[in-house]
């Protein structure tokens, strides 16, 4: 009889053990899980954390059972994806690469980063005060605007400088047979360039404007402004982070231009790269403008 109970005892273990997944061979140390022979890292985990938008109050190991669950399923479509060979395709060499490379980019990017100073008390009231539409003397524009798709020869636009109203621009565009959308639009001027903000404010009132975004053109004319009130407290350290990126941007600049100048590249005919200065419909690579969004605000007439 005493047999049996240690039979008993011994098979209520095993079970247990298979329940809870606790075993001699179970994963551990840095390894948080195995599947179909690969490990998943507590790295890798990690990884998934800091590239995720987890809130701050959420349970940190409930988290970390969450994304490893991903990570799971992840590794399982990719198994399911290898056995089609799609690893194999033009399509996916072509992404993979890009998306290495891309990659590299961000991590040199971030090394970089660490060789910018932090900036002094000096320079930061300095830079507030060069960059006043972003800080002390920020604004809410309400704008006039008529908006259109980006057209293949953008010379034939220079025929707007003679227009002075948006009356005269829809009539311009009609003549030339683009269709347009005209309607009233709000600029925050935080969202601008200073440099292009400083042209703007240049400009004679009801001056129109173009801001080039990707895929589409913007004229407008500034109907009405309206400060808008800035946090010091939080201001600051913003002022800090785009001293800093700026600093960034200008060192990463001039690293590429000598990159570019020590290099060996040929173009085929009609790729070569555009004049400088002219305007883009492609957002920079890697950013180091203070303020601003993809498609800088340029004035049609500075």
């Amino acid at each position: 009889m005493r047999n049996i109970k240690v039979i008993a005892v011994g098979g209520l273990l095993a079970t247990t053990a298979a329940i809870t997944g606790c075993s001699k061979d179970a994963p551990s140390g840095q390894v948080a899980a195995v599947v179909n022979g690969k490990e998943v890292t507590l790295q890798e985990i990690n990884a998934e954390l800091q590239a995720s938008n987890i809130p701050a109050s959420a349970d940190k190991k409930t988290v970390q059972r969450e994304l490893l669950q991903r990570i799971i399923e992840r590794k399982l479509l990719v198994d399911a994806a290898t056995e089609k060979g799609i690893d194999k395709t033009p399509e996916y060499q072509t992404q993979k690469r890009r998306a290495d490379e891309l990659l590299l980019v961000q991590l040199y990017a971030k090394q970089q980063l660490t060789a910018v100073p932090v900036p002094s008390t000096i320079d930061i009231s300095n830079f507030m005060a060069q960059h006043a539409n972003v800080f002390g003397q920020r604004q809410q524009l309400s704008l006039d605007q008529i908006r259109f798709p980006t057209q293949p020869d953008l010379q034939k636009l220079k025929t707007l400088e003679k227009d002075h109203t948006l009356d005269a621009v829809g009539q311009t565009l009609t003549g030339m047979g683009i269709k347009f959308e005209r309607s009233q639009v709000g600029l925050d001027t935080g969202s601008v360039p200073t440099d292009i903000m400083k042209k703007i404010d240049s400009l004679p009132q009801g001056e129109p404007f173009v801001i080039p975004q990707p895929g589409f053109i913007t004229v407008n004319v500034i109907l009405s402004r309206r400060p808008l009130p800035v946090d010091e407290a939080k201001a600051k350290p913003a002022a800090v982070n785009a001293w800093r990126q700026e600093k960034f941007g200008e060192l990463l600049t001039k690293q590429i231009e000598a990159l570019k100048a020590g290099a060996k590249i040929s173009y085929q005919n009609g790729f070569g790269a555009p004049a400088k200065g002219a305007p883009s419909n492609v957002p920079p690579m890697v950013s180091g403008a203070p303020t601003g969004t993809p498609g800088a605000a340029e004035p049609a007439k500075p």
